[in-house]
C-alpha cells in the first residue's frame, strides 16, 4: 500500500531523466528497448548490443539499459521473497499456538508438552513475529543501502531515484513492523492469556517494577495516528515539485516566466530569483502525484487510527471494568473469581495488582473470621444465638434474654466417679472427649443442640419436638454399645448411661460481667430433667421422661413406655409422675 505505489510514481516520474541520460529523446522517437546478455545478440539486420553500453543500433533508436537499470526489479524481487519467507517462518512459529487454541476449542485433550510449550512462549510470541518480519526486512534493506551508499551508481538520478526509495521502503518497513507489534500483542493480551495460563499466572504478577506505562502507549499511538501519516504526505509533496531549471533551456523566456510565476513577476525580478536553481513549480503529472500522496497519507492514517484507538481502548477499559465487575461481584464469586486478570504491565496492571493483594487479604481475612466464627459455635451454639434473635456472636449483649418453651435431654455416665478413680488426668480427659465424640452428632442429627457440658454429663435442649429429644436419647444407648466395644478392645469396663427428659418454659440468656459472660438456661424444668436423670439408676430404667412430656408425642404408641411412679423430687413441692421409654416401636 506505500510502498508500490509511491514506487511507480518515482519510476514514472524520473524515466524523462533517465532516456535523456540515454540520449533516447534528443531528435528522435523510442522504437524498442532492448537489453542483452553479454553473449547474447540481437535480431538480424541490426548491430548486436551489449549490456555495456559501448554499442547502439545502427537502424533505429534503441535504449540501453546498464545493469544499475536492473537494481529496482531486483530490489522488489528480493523484497516479495524475503516478505514470503518471513511468512513462512511465522507460520512455523506460531502453528504450536494455533494447534494448542483448535484442539481448546474442540474440547479434545492436550498434551502437557504442548501446554507447557504456550505458556512459556505466549509472552514472547508479538517479539518473536516482529523479529522474523524486521529479518526479511533488514536483509532487503542492507541489499538496497550496500548499491546506494557505494560508488555503483553512475547515473545521479538513479542515485536520487534509489535514495527516495530506500528511504519510503525503511520507512513501510517500520510502520509494519511496530503494526504487527501491537497486533500480536493487543490479541495476546486480551484473547489468549487466559485461555493458556493458570490461576497463579494470571492473577499475580512477578514484577514489582513496571517496564510500560500508558503515557508511553498513547505517545506511540499518536506518533502512528499523525505524525507518521503526514511524514507520507511530505514526502509525496517533496517528489511533487519540478526544478525551473529543468522546465527547458538555461535562461526563461518572458513567456515561461509568466506563467510559471503569474502577477507576482514584478516582485521577483526586482529580487533577481528568475534563473535562481532552487525555484520549482508543480506541473499537471506533480499535481497528479500530490492528489495521490495525500490520499495515501489520509488512508494510512484512517487504518491506524481505527487499528490504534480500538487497541488503547481495550487496553484501559477492559482491565477497568473487570477490576469494577470484581468489586461488584465480590460476595457471589469463588475465591478466584474474585481477582482480576493481569493483562499489562502499566499503571493499570499495576491496578489491577493491587486489587488483587487487597481481594486476597480481604478473602484471608473473611477465612479467619469464619474459623473464628465456626470455632465459637462450637462453645455458643448457633442456634442459641437464632433464638435470642442475633446474626452473630458479636450482637450478643449481657443481659439478652428469652422466654421458651423447650424439651431439655440430661445425659450422664453412671459411677463415673468410680471409673475415673482408676484414670490419670489426660486418660480421664481422653475419655471423656472419645465418649462426647461419639453422642454429640446424634444430638445435632435430631433437630438439639448441646447447652453445656457438665463434667460427663451433656445437657441438650430441643425446640421442636419433644420426639427428638427421646430419638436422641435412644439412639446414643445404641451407640453405647459400640463405644463399649471399643472399651472392652482397649482393655477397660464398659460404661452405662442414663438419661432424663422434661419440657417446660425456661430462660435462655446471658449472663455474667463485663469481663467474662457466658449463655445458660434459667428454669425449674432444667432442675427436674437433671434429677429425672438421676432417677434412672433408682427405677432401673435407661430413659425417663416426665408425664408433661409423654403428653406432648403425637403418637404415643411409637415408644414402648411404661408407667414408674408419682415422685416428688429435690426441690420441688408437688409430685411428678414418671415413665420409663424403653425403645422405639417399628413402624413399617
Amino acid at each position: 500500500m506505500l510502498v508500490m505505489p509511491i514506487s511507480l510514481i518515482m519510476l514514472f516520474k524520473y524515466s524523462p531523466n533517465w532516456l535523456e541520460e540515454k540520449e533516447a529523446l534528443k531528435g528522435k522517437s523510442v522504437n524498442s528497448i532492448l537489453l542483452l546478455d553479454d553473449n547474447q545478440k540481437s535480431s538480424e539486420g541490426d548491430t548486436s548490443l551489449m549490456i555495456t553500453g559501448k554499442k547502439t543500433s545502427t537502424n533505429s533508436a534503441t535504449v540501453v539499459l546498464e545493469p544499475e537499470d536492473l537494481r529496482f526489479q531486483k530490489t522488489i524481487s528480493l523484497m516479495m521473497r524475503m516478505f514470503f519467507v518471513s511468512l513462512l517462518l511465522g507460520f512455523v512459529v506460531n502453528y504450536p499456538f494455533k494447534r494448542y487454541f483448535r484442539l481448546k476449542r474442540r474440547h479434545k485433550p492436550i498434551d502437557p508438552s504442548l501446554t507447557q510449550f504456550c505458556r512459556k512462549w505466549l509472552l514472547k510470541v508479538p517479539l518473536i513475529n516482529t523479529l522474523i518480519l524486521s529479518l526479511g526486512f533488514a536483509i532487503t534493506l542492507s541489499y538496497t543501502g550496500y548499491f546506494l551508499f557505494s560508488d555503483y551508481f553512475t547515473s545521479s538520478f538513479s542515485r536520487q531515484f534509489y535514495m527516495q526509495f530506500f528511504f519510503i521502503a525503511t520507512f513501510a518497513a517500520f510502520l509494519s513492523v511496530l503494526f504487527v507489534f501491537f497486533w500480536f500483542r493487543h490479541r495476546v493480551r486480551f484473547v489468549y492469556l487466559e485461555h493458556v495460563y493458570d490461576s497463579v499466572s494470571l492473577y499475580k504478577s512477578v514484577n514489582k517494577k513496571y517496564r510500560d506505562h500508558i503515557i508511553r502507549r498513547l505517545w506511540v499511538n499518536s506518533l502512528m495516528t499523525t505524525l507518521l501519516p503526514l511524514v507520507v504526505v511530505v514526502f509525496y509533496l517533496s517528489l511533487s515539485k519540478t526544478a525551473i531549471r529543468q522546465a527547458g533551456d538555461s535562461f526563461l523566456t518572458t513567456e515561461q516566466i509568466e506563467v510559471l510565476f503569474g502577477k507576482y513577476v514584478p516582485f521577483i525580478e526586482q529580487s533577481n530569483l528568475f534563473q535562481s536553481e532552487h525555484l520549482f513549480y508543480v506541473n499537471a503529472i506533480d499535481s497528479l502525484m500530490m492528489f495521490v500522496g495525500i490520499f495515501s497519507g489520509i488512508l494510512i492514517s484512517i487504518i491506524y487510527l481505527f487499528f490504534f484507538v480500538n487497541w488503547t481502548h481495550f487496553s484501559i477499559v477492559i482491565p477497568l471494568k473487570e477490576v469494577v465487575d470484581k468489586m461488584r461481584n465480590q460476595g457471589d464469586s469463588e475465591e478466584l473469581d474474585r481477582l482480576a486478570i493481569l493483562r499489562t504491565n502499566d499503571e493499570l496492571g499495576e491496578l489491577a495488582n493491587g486489587y488483587n493483594e487487597m481481594a486476597m487479604r480481604i478473602t484471608g481475612n473473611i477465612k479467619a473470621l469464619t474459623r473464628i466464627t465456626e470455632a465459637n459455635q462450637r462453645f455458643v451454639p448457633n442456634e442459641f444465638l437464632q433464638i435470642l434473635g442475633k446474626k452473630s456472636i458479636t450482637e450478643v449483649m449481657l443481659g439478652d434474654q428469652v422466654q421458651k418453651k423447650m424439651s431439655i435431654l440430661f445425659v450422664d455416665i453412671r459411677s463415673f466417679t468410680t471409673l475415673s478413680e482408676q484414670l490419670s488426668p489426660k486418660e480421664n480427659f481422653d475419655f471423656l472427649n472419645d465418649y462426647l465424640g461419639f453422642m454429640e452428632p446424634l444430638i445435632r442429627k435430631h433437630n438439639g443442640f448441646i447447652d453445656k457440658f457438665i463434667g460427663d454429663s451433656i445437657m441438650a435442649l430441643f425446640g421442636e419436638r419433644v420426639e427428638d429429644a427421646i430419638c436422641a436419647a435412644l439412639e446414643m444407648q445404641d451407640r453405647l454399645k459400640v463405644f463399649n466395644k471399643m472399651l472392652q478392645q482397649n482393655g477397660r469396663p464398659p460404661i452405662e448411661i442414663g438419661a432424663g427428659i422434661h419440657t417446660g418454659n425456661l430462660i435462655l440468656g446471658v449472663v455474667g460481667g463485663e469481663g467474662r459472660m457466658e449463655t445458660t438456661v434459667i428454669s425449674d424444668a432444667v432442675n427436674l430433667a437433671s434429677r429425672l436423670e438421676g432417677l434412672t439408676r433408682t427405677h432401673n430404667a435407661n430413659l425417663i421422661v416426665s408425664e408433661s412430656s409423654l403428653e406432648l408425642i403425637s403418637e404415643k404408641n411409637i415408644f414402648l413406655h411404661r408407667y414408674l411412679a408419682e415422685v416428688q423430687v429435690k426441690g420441688r413441692v408437688g409430685k411428678v409422675k414418671i415413665f420409663a421409654i424403653d425403645s422405639k416401636q417399628n413402624t413399617t
